[in-house]
């Protein structure tokens, strides 16, 4: 009979089985297999380390290419008319985001969808339970219309910067809302992100050159919606947080589901009234002319332009790539290492949008950035300031006198050690004096 071959019982009457088994492997098979499993266990993890990297890197490139795309799609000019539909482009946005629901749907129908249950969170089983999604779902709306709407005036870059300062209102709404306790290095952090955003916010003003009263107007108001947008951001970040806390909800389902919320209000309530009121801003600067009349946004007319131009409509479709793989990452980014991965990778973001932005507008294609040297200078300064707040506030970066919950619990380790070793040393000269037969057992013990 061959060896390292199992067969089958064979019966030879009522009382007898015997049974052949395989029979030992050699040391040198044991070793190949063991090397074997080695090598393959090795490919696995590195396999699971590039993906891991590649949502990191896809987080931070596509971060700072989405915005570009959509700074491309607001420069084009078709028929000698700037394309500007802010409010179509929020729907699109919505409706890009929101396709990861139907996975979600797909593997909920083939009962296959992970959740990591928490025994003290309530699973989603009713409709007012997902009702509360809807609170994220209108602050993300309304933040983003009015984004698109800000990025039709001012600098990708600055857009961007600026979209960075959602800290400060996600902190204060997290310390109302969880009644956070901060440390002072927290404080510092959101300090030093705020004098970032001013000067940030400065910038297009202090050095203007040759800009006309329209757009220099329209870019004070984009400013200002940009500071509404940050604590639209706070109120969707701090609501979102709140959601997990309470739910048992995958990351996919709850984005798909705010985002399906969005699509369906933008469809039945907000694109029809966009798209029949009229547009009163001075010049028609940021309106849509329709004839003799301007509209803040037409469908017939967006579509009309971007059928007209191939790559207008490429770029069409890239942002809804963007969109949907850009939110994924970020999902992954959180899941594989943690919310403050993603929170630096997307501080990162900026520079990919501001280099972009600056080579296109220094080789004369479109003018995205601002060239001027001090303007370039004094946002340098706003984003090392927003970029270093982040980093503080995060923990990342240790400043001096200012203590972190980590230094904390080293510090209050070390605290428990001395006292266990005092109380070790009190307890040895204690029965050094004793005269005790047997001597005393002392055992001391740290956790």
């Amino acid at each position: 009979m061959p060896q390292n071959q199992l067969k089958e019982p064979q019966v030879f009457d009522d009382k007898c089985t015997v049974i052949v088994f395989d029979c030992p492997k050699s040391k040198q098979e044991q070793t190949q297999q063991a090397s074997q499993a080695s090598k393959t266990t090795l490919t696995v993890a590195a396999t699971l380390s590039c993906v891991k990297i590649f949502h990191v890197i896809s987080y931070v490139i596509l971060g700072g290419l989405d915005t570009i795309i959509y700074k491309y799609q607001n420069t084009t000019i078709v028929d000698g008319k700037k394309f500007q539909h802010p409010f179509i482009q929020t729907f699109i946005m919505e409706f890009a985001m929101s396709l990861p629901l139907i996975w979600v749907v797909y593997q909920k129908f083939k009962k296959q969808l992970y959740v990591n249950v928490d025994p003290s969170k309530k699973m989603m089983t009713t409709w007012r339970d997902y009702l509360w999604i809807l609170v994220p779902s209108l602050c993300d709306l309304i933040g983003s219309t009015l984004q698109f709407f800000s990025l039709l005036f001012i600098d990708s870059s600055i857009y961007q910067m600026m979209r960075g300062g959602s800290i400060i209102f996600t902190a204060l709404f997290s310390k109302i809302l969880f009644k956070k306790i901060f440390l002072k290095y927290k404080y510092l952090g959101l300090l030093l992100s705020i004098i970032g955003l001013v000067l940030v916010g400065l910038s297009p003003f202090l050095f203007i050159g040759s800009s006309n009263s329209a757009n220099l107007n329209m870019q004070y108001v984009s400013i200002g919606l940009l500071v509404i947008c940050m604590a639209l951001n706070g109120g969707h970040y701090t609501s979102e947080e709140y959601i997990y806390s309470k739910y048992n909800i995958h990351p996919c389902e709850l984005l798909g589901t705010q985002a399906f919320y969005g699509a369906v209000i933008y469809m039945t309530i907000l694109l029809p009234i966009f798209c029949n009121v009229e547009c009163n801003f001075p010049n028609g600067v940021g309106c849509v002319k329709v004839g003799d009349t301007y509209y803040f946004d037409n469908l017939s007319q967006y579509f009309s332009e971007v059928t007209s131009n191939g790559w207008l409509l490429a770029f069409v479709f890239f942002g809804i790539a963007s969109k949907c793989i850009y939110n994924l990452n970020g999902i992954f980014t959180t899941k594989y290492f943690s919310s403050l991965t993603r929170s630096i990778a997307g501080a990162l973001r900026t520079l990919v949008t501001w280099m972009v932005g600056l080579i296109v507008t220094a080789i004369g294609a479109r003018q995205w950035e601002s060239l001027e040297y001090r303007t370039c200078l004094l946002m340098t300064g706003g984003y090392i300031f927003l970029f270093a707040g982040n980093l503080i506030y995060n923990g990342v970066i240790k400043v001096p006198y200012f203590k972190r919950e980590a230094d904390i619990a080293v510090e209050n380790k070390q605290q428990t050690l001395k006292v266990i070793q005092v109380e070790s040393d009190n307890l040895k000269k204690i029965e050094s004096k004793l005269s005790c037969d047997p001597p005393l057992s002392i055992k001391t013990a740290c956790n």
